[in-house]
């Protein structure tokens, strides 16, 4: 059966900056918008054991924090980062920014589900916590 999701459409989570959307989630594939204030931590760097991501600036720049250094990307800019390869991005302007991530296998859309649980709940989503959240899904910092 084919998916098909209008603009706006997805399943919508909090982030600690920002929100996300989910798209498509499970089997091979999991999609999911993210859309970060001026200023924002993306995600501080990390790996990715269990899954590639690719990344597709949507609007405004988006800075990714790469092996081989920082590389500001804005809209139509694409990033693919294999599994065990540290990376992180953040939105450095001073305009808001979104982009679209790419996960393949699908699974880790479920740490965006976590994330917005634990904020539910009001729980204060300290680095350790998670690292700890990433951790369930073969994912480590860097």
């Amino acid at each position: 059966m084919s998916l098909i999701l209008a603009p706006g459409e997805g399943e919508r989570l909090r982030a600690p900056s920002g929100h996300y959307v989910v798209k498509q989630s499970g089997g091979a594939l999991s999609v999911v918008e993210y859309h970060m204030p001026p200023g924002a931590l993306g995600a501080a760097p990390h790996v990715h054991h269990g899954h590639e991501e690719g990344f597709w600036v949507l609007s405004g720049e988006i800075t990714f924090d790469l092996a081989d250094g920082p590389r500001t990307l804005a809209r139509g800019g694409m990033v693919h980062v294999p599994r065990g390869v540290a990376h992180g991005f953040r939105n450095a302007g001073d305009t808001p920014a979104s982009c679209l991530f790419l996960l393949s296998p699908a699974g880790y859309e479920n740490y965006f589900r976590d994330v917005h649980r634990a904020l539910e709940n009001g729980e204060d989503l300290t680095p350790d916590r998670l690292a700890e959240l990433r951790a369930r899904y073969d994912t480590v910092s860097a």
